[in-house]
């Protein structure tokens, strides 16, 4: 228990550490936003080709991760769609935004970053596995869903095609992910210089990535429409990672690892893109703000308590 301790109190001591520099005015949200786009474009992209160009061979497929992670996500989606129906705070355009909330989780600046301090670098194939396909796919989804509630006969499949190409493209993750591949397979290995340089960046990711989530956390408002955030909590943080947990351990063929990574992702708080979606779309917006913010807040707990029965071996 004191190993998790060491792990999860200085990972949320930076997210509170963030928070009260963005709270004593010291850093404002421009200030956080550049450091969300250090971490997002820069450092964690950096570690992702590194562990990708210089992973073992014997790593595994990634179909089982994907289709226990994502077959998780895909059942809560489902019935966050379902439930949006019983909250007025949710019910807009089919669920798209509840759905989006209970999907879109903070893998990014808290889970990989959470993953990474408690088991190490090993976690970066499964996160980059995850993370490089995480985003694009899920704000597809959610757009699709939306534009089917709205209007089943204006669906422009063909834009729908080129936004996920387009945002596929564009993803510093992404390139990254296939850019180390690719050099994992020339087989040249990396020159101790680059090599130095990337590893640099990669320890940057970790703690830029944590006080980032605090700095935009002073953002996120907790008033509003309190059935439908912890509803949101409900299906994001307990239906999605037991689900997960059930798929990685008696369906699809997962490594040990990848299975406790899948889980611990899973059970990550309702990210920031979940609620820039609501934002724009301007539904739910007041549940999926609280989602977040008391989301991360129960995360502490949450995450603690999956560390513990992962180390445990019940998990």
């Amino acid at each position: 228990m004191t190993a998790i301790l060491t792990t999860v109190l200085p990972v949320f001591g930076l997210i509170v550490l963030g928070y009260i520099f963005a709270w004593a005015k010291i850093l404002d949200a421009t200030a956080g936003r550049g450091l969300g786009l250090f971490v997002f474009n820069v450092a964690i992209p950096a570690f992702l080709f590194r562990t990708m160009a210089t992973m073992s061979s014997s790593e595994g497929a990634p179909w089982g991760l994907w289709a226990a992670f994502f077959g998780g996500i895909a059942i809560a989606w489902f019935a966050a769609a379902v439930i949006s129906r019983k909250f007025e705070s949710l019910n807009f355009s089919g669920g798209a935004s509840a759905s989006m909330a209970t999907g879109f989780g903070n893998v990014g600046l808290l889970g990989g970053p959470l993953a990474i301090a408690h088991f190490g670098d090993s976690v970066g194939v499964p996160l980059g596995l995850i993370l490089s396909i995480h985003s694009p796919i899920l704000w597809t989804a959610a757009t699709l869903q939306r534009e089917l509630a709205r209007n089943e006969a204006g669906i422009h499949w063909a834009s729908l095609g080129r936004q996920l190409i387009r945002n596929l493209g564009t993803n510093a993750i992404v390139v990254a992910v296939l850019a180390g591949v690719f050099w994992h397979f020339t087989g040249l290995g990396l020159h101790p210089i680059p090599d130095k340089t990337l590893s640099m960046l990669a320890d940057a990711s970790v703690p830029t990535a944590l006080f980032a989530l605090g700095v935009s956390l002073s953002s996120y408002s907790l008033k509003g429409s309190w059935g439908g955030t912890f509803a949101l909590i409900g299906l994001k943080m307990f239906l999605a990672p037991f689900v997960v947990f059930i798929l990685s351990h008696f369906v699809f063929v997962t490594p040990p690892l990848w299975s406790k990574i899948a889980v611990l992702f899973a059970s990550m708080p309702t990210g920031a893109n979940a609620f820039l979606f609501a934002q724009r779309n301007e539904e739910a917006v007041p549940a999926v703000s609280g989602a977040v913010a008391a989301g991360t807040a129960l995360s502490a707990v949450t995450a603690t308590v999956l560390l513990y029965l992962m180390d445990s071996g019940w998990i």
